[in-house]
């Protein structure tokens, strides 16, 4: 989903938690909304491809400014 549709169901108070994730080919961090039934919704760009952010700290920084402060990090080992 893109920025505005993420919005628009944190307004609607549909959201649980922020969850970052690693990237699929490990470069980086993917951001994802987890919603009151515990679907994941990945940040889309315009086209439908998963949002890639190359630090830890720019993804954080884009939960915080959607106003979520409940923050998963999964991490592979």
């Amino acid at each position: 989903m893109e920025l505005d549709e993420l919005r628009r169901m944190i307004a609607m108070d549909r959201i649980r938690e922020g969850i970052l994730k690693p990237g699929h080919d490990g470069n980086g961090w993917l951001v994802a909304l987890e919603d009151n039934e515990g679907h994941q919704l990945p940040l889309t760009q315009p086209g439908g491809q998963e949002k890639i952010y190359h630090s830890l700290d720019n993804a954080t920084a884009v939960l915080h400014e959607l106003g979520i402060s409940r923050i998963s990090i999964v991490e592979r080992f």
